[in-house]
């Protein structure tokens, strides 16, 4: 008798949606990212944050998209893999910020000078890599940014650049185990090494107080 055949079919919501915006907005919904700041990182231009709240919300219940963000969300591996690239990619951008960016030139009584660009006019992407404000007596807010230094420590040790476990590796090593890679080294090079444990033994009592 033939075995009936078994349909395979697919989970609600596993299939990538066709609309680009819509997919990425999920993909942010997904990784536990807020209404607001999803709507508009998915290609979404919006200043008021009451219409891009609304408008994230009538997006969700568009048929396959509440179905997509639940499928999404559900991943415990993507979800993971999904927040250490958008970590990732907001360090690089801290890394590779230039305070150029954030000054202007311009020409008050009749003289050049450079001063700190509105920050309420910069890219969104050039504002996250701000860490503080500092008001002049003016008005003028100065932005600060992150410490390069600091994020360059935090890439490396996410990325695990830098690390040499070969040199943990040799301390590692027992007495018996570094005596016989020496020894197997001396046989390829060719070269006549004296191994032995001597440089692993205590000195006796003779040696030490100078007694022969």
């Amino acid at each position: 008798m033939a075995k009936p055949e078994v349909l395979a079919i697919a989970s609600p919501g596993s299939r990538a949606l066709k609309n680009a915006k819509y997919e990425k907005y999920c993909r942010m919904r997904g990784s536990a990212q807020p209404r607001i700041p999803a709507y508009r990182e998915a290609g979404w231009e919006t200043s008021d944050d009451d219409d891009a709240y609304s408008n994230a919300c009538r997006l969700e219940r568009r048929p396959g998209v509440r179905e997509r963000i639940e499928y999404l969300s559900q991943q415990d591996e993507g979800l993971i893999a999904e927040k250490r690239r958008r970590i990732e990619e907001t360090l690089w951008s801290i890394h590779e910020a230039a305070i150029g960016d954030y000054v202007e030139t311009t020409e008050i009584d009749g003289k050049t000078i450079e001063r700190p660009k509105h920050i309420s006019e910069l890219p969104r992407e050039l504002q996250q890599n701000i860490e503080k404000i500092t008001v002049l007596p003016n008005g003028r807010a100065v932005p600060q940014l992150y410490s390069k230094l600091a994020v360059s420590q935090e890439l490396r040790r996410m990325l695990n650049v830098g690390r040499n476990d070969d040199a943990g590796g040799v301390a590692r090593m027992s007495d018996q185990e570094l005596v016989a890679q020496l020894a197997d080294l001396s046989k390829q090079l060719g070269v006549d090494i004296n191994v032995n444990y001597s440089f692993a033994q205590q000195p006796s009592d003779k040696e030490t107080d100078g007694s022969k």
